[in-house]
């Protein structure tokens, strides 16, 4: 079961070998499988403000209901990811909120929370880390989870009931092509 509304939906690590980080949230915390994947967006993400490269590899499972994201930045990456990293070393980077986009977006702004990182994937989803590490550590994610993300999420807690150890990396790609598999029958 996936975490309700109004609660952290997803929590983000940030590493500097995904390969590392995916064996020990499998064999230390049961995660697993892990969808992973490399992305470069070159337009639509604003790091700070200003326009910027993001590239990365990434990495996502379910442990029970909440799901977990690892991020390596890759070379040319100017983001909140390789920030981390270069300031902090890996571990801890954000959470997630599953809530509306606009809402959480109005929300965290009226607290007076920067944005420190805005970018629309390839699929139209707004997303935004709102740099919270005064009083968190870390960052707040608000996502549009209804377009594509919310079928991915749901295929990845699928195989998260069945994983058997086997098969611990899956490629991200192969989630994507569901989607558009099920595009296709609408």
């Amino acid at each position: 079961m996936m975490q309700p509304p109004g609660s952290i939906f997803e929590l983000c690590h940030v590493v500097d070998d995904i390969d590392k980080a995916i064996a020990h949230w499998i064999n230390s915390m049961g995660a697993g499988p892990f969808f992973v994947g490399e992305m470069t967006f070159q337009n639509g993400h604003r790091y700070r403000g200003k326009p910027a490269v993001l590239s990365m590899r990434v990495a996502f499972a379910f442990s029970g209901g909440l799901l977990i994201e690892l991020i390596e930045p890759l070379e040319g990456d100017e983001s909140v990811f390789t920030e981390v990293l270069k300031t902090r070393g890996p571990g801890y980077h954000h959470v997630m909120l599953r809530e509306d986009y606009d809402t959480g977006y109005a929300r965290l702004s009226a607290q007076g929370f920067a944005v420190a990182l805005e970018s629309t994937t390839p699929l139209g989803e707004r997303c935004a880390l709102f740099d919270t590490q005064t009083v968190n550590g870390g960052f707040i994610e608000v996502m549009d989870l209804h377009i594509a993300f919310g079928h991915l999420t749901e295929a990845m807690a699928a195989a998260h009931q069945t994983f058997d150890g086997t098969e611990p990396q899956r490629p991200l790609a192969a989630l994507f092509a569901t989607l558009k598999h099920e595009e296709n029958l609408t």
